[in-house]
This record gives structure tokens, sequence and C-alpha cells, in this order.
């Protein structure tokens, strides 16, 4: 971000910067709201990528689809949208302080190094007087509103989901959705000095290549996602109301091919193009309208094991990326850089295994089964690092999700809370989820 000054017209009322992380839309979006509030309406995005980034091509470029219409819902908005390059605490102080932003509002995942990236924003912006606010809103229930402190957060998913359905069914405790909150129209010198950085930056070649790496589909895949919010609203209509497949969802959730097995709801998820209380809602909604079962009921199930691990996160800091996991157990750690290089090529010699990350190579895409199963044999038959399978997660899955994510793998490896043994029997799993051999052969030929 250049130092000069911008140059604009002398504002008459304060202006706001929304800093965007992982709650990529304009519904629902407490941070907005409280930072319309502030400012009579005059509010204006900011996002910031990094110079270097943890994502595959495929996983950047579907973060770049995602952007993008949430440019045009800036825009229709009578706003914009800045793109940044580079570390949050070098770029937004200059943006702001050349703007004469009242105060920076987001709302973060509030893991371990979202934290220490908070602290150095906030001291970067008060060199400036700037002050940074955020919003603790960014799950389906709010933090208040859980019946324990965070850092009392039950160690296994069970106790937690008890407690929060006490005196009540799963969603009881979330907070409706937010509507859109009013915003002033922004000077166009403004609006146009936001599309022309964004532009500037957009045309970096990495981020040409990410967006022909989304774009390019493998025909194997039995499901094409695209970023966009408009993507993830049709994609609720489709497989609630148009399909019903919601209400069968308890017993095709284990598939391993086709589109409508589960919601695939968690990339929009995962970015916050659609957020947790909206998918909340509108499983409610189909239970009054069409019918409540054991599958709907799941499906919120599901929300809540999301739920669970975003606040696991938050409550363990450091230790939910630590070897010996949350509990300091001794991990199954050897760092077989052979090993794991033919688990990534999907070339172990155990079918079901290798079916899985071709998969996942081919179209940042894994089934929940599959999911399980490769990491199974990584860190259990392998006995490989936890962390490399869940860094080569994050970085090819287009749904990475940070606390589910590293929640998941030190489940399977045995060194997170739950204490039950995760060694998949991969002969009985290819039995029971693909025993005409189906997903093996379209992914091994």
């Amino acid at each position: 971000m250049s130092t000069q000054p911008l140059g604009l017209s002398p504002k008459t009322a304060p202006l706001a910067l929304l800093w965007h992380r992982t709650d990529l839309r304009l519904c629902d979006q407490p941070a907005l709201v409280a930072a319309a509030e502030a400012t009579a309406g005059r509010v204006i995005g900011v996002i910031v990528l990094p110079e270097v980034t943890r994502a595959s091509p495929r996983r950047m470029g579907y973060l770049l689809q995602t952007i993008d219409e949430l440019r045009v819902a800036w825009r229709d908005r009578g706003s914009a949208l800045f793109v940044l390059r580079g570390k949050p605490q070098d770029c937004l102080p200059i943006l702001a302080a050349q703007l004469g932003v009242y105060e920076v509002h987001t709302a973060p995942c509030p893991a371990f190094d979202e934290q220490l990236e908070n602290a150095a924003v906030r001291e970067a912006l008060a060199a400036h007087d700037i002050p940074l606010a955020v919003h603790d809103e960014v799950t389906l229930i709010a933090a208040a509103d859980l019946p324990f402190a965070v850092d009392a957060l039950p160690d296994v998913f069970s106790n937690f989901r008890r407690a929060v359905e006490r005196g009540g069914a799963w969603g009881a405790l979330a907070r409706e959705p937010l509507g859109e909150c009013e915003l002033a129209s922004l000077p166009e010198d403004l609006i146009a000095l936001a599309n022309e950085h964004t532009d500037a930056v957009y045309a970096a070649a990495d981020l040409t290549a990410a967006r022909a790496a989304a774009a390019a589909h493998d025909p194997r895949s039995s499901f094409v996602c695209h970023g966009g919010r408009s993507h993830g609203l049709a994609r609720i209509r489709h497989w609630f109301w148009e399909t019903d497949a919601i209400a069968r969802y308890k017993q095709t959730r284990d598939g391993l091919i086709g589109a409508d097995f589960s919601s695939r709801l968690a990339p929009w998820l995962a970015l916050g193009s659609l957020s947790p209380r909206e998918v909340a809602k509108e499983i409610h909604r189909y239970e009054r309208e069409r019918i409540a079962n054991e599958s709907t009921y799941w499906l919120g199930f599901e929300l809540l094991w999301r739920e669970y691990f975003h606040f696991w996160v938050r409550r363990w800091g450091r230790r939910a990326f630590a070897a010996t996991g949350v509990r300091g157990r001794t991990p199954c750690g050897a760092q077989d850089a052979a090993v794991f290089e033919r688990w990534c090529r999907g070339t172990t010699g155990e079918p079901l295994v290798d079916a899985g990350m071709r998969e996942l190579a081919a179209t940042g895409q894994l089934s929940n089964r599959a999911r399980q199963n490769v990491a199974s044999w990584l860190t259990r038959t392998a006995g490989i690092d936890w962390r490399w399978g869940a860094a080569w997660f994050e970085e090819h899955l287009i749904d990475f999700d940070v606390g589910p994510n590293w929640g998941n793998w030190q489940y399977v490896a045995g060194v997170g809370n739950d204490p039950r043994n995760r060694v998949f029997n991969l002969q009985a799993q290819a039995e029971r989820y693909d025993p005409n051999g189906a997903y093996r052969t379209r992914w091994l030929g």
C-alpha cells in the first residue's frame, strides 16, 4: 500500500473500516452493524491477502471467487472493498490513516495466529490513534450465551452438546441472523480508488493462476463448487427445497460419490459467505414447513460439531497446533518425508487412501468418510506426524476451517480430547462404503 496521501475530499462524518477475514458477507454481520452505528452508515471494506500463502492455487482461487461477489455487494450498497496485499499490521494502519478512518472493526476466527495478528494490528493502529474493535460473534452460538466460559469448554463434544441442548433443541442458544444494515453512499473518488487499487492487486501473476486453477474442473468430480455467496444460497435451495436431500442426510452422509449425499455447505461456511446462523434458520424453516426428523436434527448436530471446534481452538491456543496435542500426550510423530510424499500423491498402495488423496489433489474437496480414512492411515498405520497431514489439508481443502481441521486431526492421531481409538480397518471401510469399488475405480482408473 502506498504511503502517499490519497487526496480525498474532506469528510463531513467519520468513516469506519470493516476488516474482513473469514466473514466474507454483508448479511448477518455484527461487525458491520457496529461500524455503521458508529459512523451513520459510512463504512468501507478491506481484505488483506498475504504475500506468501499456505493455500494452494485452487484454494486461493476459490477465495478470489468469494471476494468477487463481496466486491459487488459492497458496490451495490454504495460503498467499496479494498483488497490489499501484505501484513495486516503494515497495510491497515496506512490505509486507515489516509482515509481518515474513525475506527477499524473486525470479527476474526479466534485461533492463535489470529490473536497475535489482532495484537499487532491494534498496536500499529494505536500509533495513529485509531482503535480496533473485535466482535466476538462469528459462531452459531455467541460466546456470551454459552452455559460455561470458553476456558471451561468441556473436554469432549458430547458433554458440550448436552450442555448447549439442555432445555431445548440443538439450536436453542443460536441467535437469529442479522439482516442487512443501512449504509451511506460514499464519495465516487473513494470508490474509484478502492476499485483501482484492488484491480492492481488482482493483476498479480500468482492470483491470475489461482483464478484459472479454481475454474478448472476435473470431470471425475461429482460436485462443482464456486465461492460466491449466491452459489451458497443456490446450494441451500437445491439441497433443502428442490431435492429434499436434507430429509435423507442421516442415511447418506457417509457417501463417497455424488453431489447430494451431504449438504456440501462447508466451503461457504469456511469463508463466511454464509453464516452458521443463516443455515440454522433454514433448517428450522424446513422442519416447520416440510418435516423434522433424525436427518434434519443431524445436520444441526454437525453444525454443533463445527461450533465446538471453533471454541476449542480458542480455548487451547498454541496447544491446538502442538505435536503432543491439547492433552500433552506422546504423539505418533515420525517425520518420514518419503512416506508422507507417497500419501500426498496417492501412491501408498492402499487403494482407498490413494483414491481419496487423488480426489483431494484434483478437486480441493474430500468427503468426511474419506478424510477419516486417509488421516487414520497417515497417523496410525504409517505413524507420520499428524501436523504434516493437517498442514496438507490446510493447503488444499477449499473448505479449510482452522478449528475443525486441526481439531479433527488431533482426534484421529490420538492426541486430542477424544479418548476413543481411531485406527480404521481400511479393508472393512472399503467393503462397507465402497463395496463395488466405484470410488476407487473413479480415482485410480
